[in-house]
């Protein structure tokens, strides 16, 4: 039934089966036959179609808002040791910030603690969130705007976004910008922003899913790009590309856990040693 309920969660969010077993890293059919053998064990539809897309039935919904809960406390049960005791965590990141500043920061904030050890694991900040709050990451550390009454989110770091430049002229009719997509965590937290900023709203906008593509976009010349400061850091990009806009635009990235585990002593430790850290980076 747990499969079954992931998969439905993971429907929920996108809305086609394609899209959920992308997030889920199966195929489609197995996120199919998951949710199939659901309804067969509950004995109603859990979903149907809607247009192009599918959503959850009026009873599916019901079902999820019950169930999510309770399938998180039951893997919290199966993953924690003895609480004060527990010295092995796993954290889940978000992907653009694993492939910037995040790896070092949770090796030199673990550093300062005595015989912790944390397991990394690399998704969308989404999926983060998602994995988080089902119990099967004990940390987060990715962008979320989620007011979930359960789960406990500390701000770590504000990260500026950053306008690149193509070092290439581009015959464009319309500046074009590149940057993430819609269905992005980053996106979701800062849309306003960016359609509002004065230096940016007379772009046409490309939605890509990935920052790192946007670099190297960008480089070839397919227009100009939007990304964290500790992308276009990481990956090289000349500081005369590198556009710190005013005013700032700036991402929120937060270490999410539910309450049970933001009360360990150690947990509480790694984020204060984490906050600390990400000033100095």
């Amino acid at each position: 039934m747990l499969d079954g309920i992931e998969a439905l969660l993971a429907l929920e969010r996108t809305g086609t089966i394609s899209e959920a077993a992308a997030q889920l890293r199966l195929t489609q059919s197995a996120v199919s036959k998951r949710i199939q053998s659901l309804e067969n064990e509950l004995k109603f539809k859990l979903i149907e179609p809607h247009g192009r897309r599918v959503k959850l039935t009026s009873k599916g919904l019901s079902f999820l808002n019950k169930a999510r809960w309770l399938m998180s406390e039951l893997k919290n049960l199966k993953q924690l040791e003895t609480d004060n005791e527990s010295r092995k965590f796993s954290i889940g990141v978000s992907d653009s910030v694993a492939a910037s500043w995040g790896p070092k920061l949770i090796r030199l904030a673990a550093r300062k603690l005595k015989n912790a050890e944390f397991e990394i694991h690399v998704h969308r900040s989404t999926l983060v969130e998602e994995n988080v709050k089902l119990g099967k990451y004990h940390l987060g550390l990715c962008i979320t705007t989620s007011h979930d009454p359960q789960m406990v989110s500390t701000t770590i770091l504000e990260e500026p976004l950053v306008l690149l430049t193509s070092p290439h002229d581009t015959e464009l009719e319309k500046p074009k910008l590149i940057t993430i997509e819609k269905n992005s965590g980053s996106w979701r937290d800062l849309e306003e922003k960016i359609l509002k900023h004065p230096k940016l709203k007379n772009y046409e906008l490309l939605h890509v899913e990935s920052f790192a593509a946007i670099v190297q976009m960008v480089r070839e010349g397919f227009g100009h790009g939007l990304v964290p400061l500790g992308i276009a850091q990481t990956m090289q990009m000349p500081k005369k590309n590198i556009l710190i806009l005013s005013p700032n635009i700036r991402r929120h990235i937060k270490l999410i856990s539910r309450k049970n585990i933001s009360q360990l002593p150690v947990i509480e430790e790694f984020q204060k040693q984490m906050q600390a850290l990400a000033s100095e980076l």
